[in-house]
């Protein structure tokens, strides 16, 4: 009878804290923070939407002892920065309805410390753990290519280039093994759909995001982030290898507009870069080597610029010597191609055949090369 009395009173107590803890959650969220340094002003709390879009929510008065409070309540844990005006950075955390601390300082606002955030901790911990050991693995691979390229001025040597192929190819599978670890382990978190679009939507494979969109439990994907998944799945099934490649025009650096249709009957990389991007002008004389060995033969390149300021645009057009159109709208991140080809990251490109069709994806250094090689060969 006591096992009985003792099992009930157990079962109460675990519903009471259920209830408790839920009725807590809808009550909604409450941030106290402090910021040493300051004895004034205004902090703001800025949301970033489903589409990237950053907009601010709510704002707080800073106190003489560098105080202050923000309450109100979120639909789903959403990311939120804490910033002071003009501040293009500040404590980027992962917001739900908890009760939150935030200790910062003046001058370095986005190295607060903050606590009691509990899917934010989950998030952050693949930075602080996963993410730091591919880091300490990546370092030297980088440091060790560098140094036998000189920075891209020197060729490898066959034997170079294997071993070099074969510590990237370790180096991905060590990242890969982390990654997946992670993501499985918190499938039912948002912390993993964060790390999915973070990490694979980037820089993995469109296999790989519906692989593990697919292993996120329904209520994730039905989160904000759960349908960014979704969305880059769809956007990449419309630029997929075989499909016809969606038509853009844009302005070249004369105002002349251009248009992709205006490449059918040739084979053209569309090559989505920038002025400020180093990766990009790293492989910007691969691509011009590929352009002048094959464009008699029938090949083409169509540069679209992520640039928002066109002097450093066509700054870097000259000095790189890159002989081929190139268009912009100088939006930046926002250039409208790029949106339209869900780019994510630069250098980006897509060799898109005669027949309008996409050929390939992502042709960089020696498979650019190759894959040319293998085309006109036949022709």
């Amino acid at each position: 009878m006591k096992s009985t009395i003792f099992k009930s009173g157990l079962l109460a107590l675990a519903l009471i804290t259920t209830i408790s803890s839920c009725s807590k959650k809808e009550e909604g969220f409450t941030i106290t923070g402090t910021i040493a340094g300051l004895d004034k002003g205004t902090v703001y709390l800025e949301n970033t939407d489903e589409k990237g879009n950053k907009t601010i929510a709510d704002s707080a008065q800073i106190n003489k002892d560098g105080a202050f409070t923000f309450t109100g309540k979120v639909s789903e844990p959403l990311l939120h920065t804490i910033k002071l005006k003009g501040e293009e950075y500040g404590a980027f955390f992962l917001l739900d309805n908890e009760s939150i601390k935030v200790e910062a300082k003046k001058d370095s606002i986005f190295k607060a410390k903050v606590s009691g955030a509990v899917q934010n901790d989950i998030y952050k911990s693949f930075y602080d753990n996963e993410f730091k050991k591919i880091q300490s693995i990546a370092g030297p691979v980088y440091k060790l290519s560098d140094s036998l390229t000189q920075n891209g001025k020197a060729k490898l040597t066959a034997e170079q280039q294997t071993m070099m192929d074969k510590k990237w190819k370790d180096l991905q599978t060590f990242a890969d093994g982390l990654t997946d670890k992670f993501i499985r382990k918190n499938k039912d978190k948002i912390a993993a759909a964060l790390v999915i679009n973070d990490r694979i939507v980037s820089y993995g494979t469109p296999e790989q995001v519906k692989t593990y969109y697919a292993v996120l439990s329904p209520e994730v994907q039905k989160s904000v982030y759960g349908k960014q998944l979704k969305e880059a799945i769809d956007l990449n099934d419309k630029t997929a290898v075989g499909v016809t490649a969606p038509e853009f025009s844009q302005t070249d650096v004369n105002g002349k507009v251009v248009k992709l249709s205006d490449y059918k009957g040739k084979y053209v990389l569309v090559d989505f870069w920038a002025s400020w991007c180093g990766p990009c002008r790293k492989e910007n004389p691969n691509v011009l080597v590929a352009y002048k060995t094959y464009h008699d033969k029938g090949f083409d390149v169509l540069g679209v610029s992520l640039d928002d300021k066109k002097k450093l645009w066509e700054k870097a057009i000259e000095k790189d010597g890159l002989t081929w159109t190139h268009v912009s709208d100088l939006k930046g991140w926002k250039n409208e191609a790029a949106v339209l080809y869900g780019v994510k990251l630069v250098p980006t490109n897509y060799l898109i055949g005669p027949d309008g069709k996409i050929v390939a994806k992502n042709l960089r250094e020696e498979a650019l090369q190759s894959k040319l090689k293998e085309i006109f060969s036949k022709s």
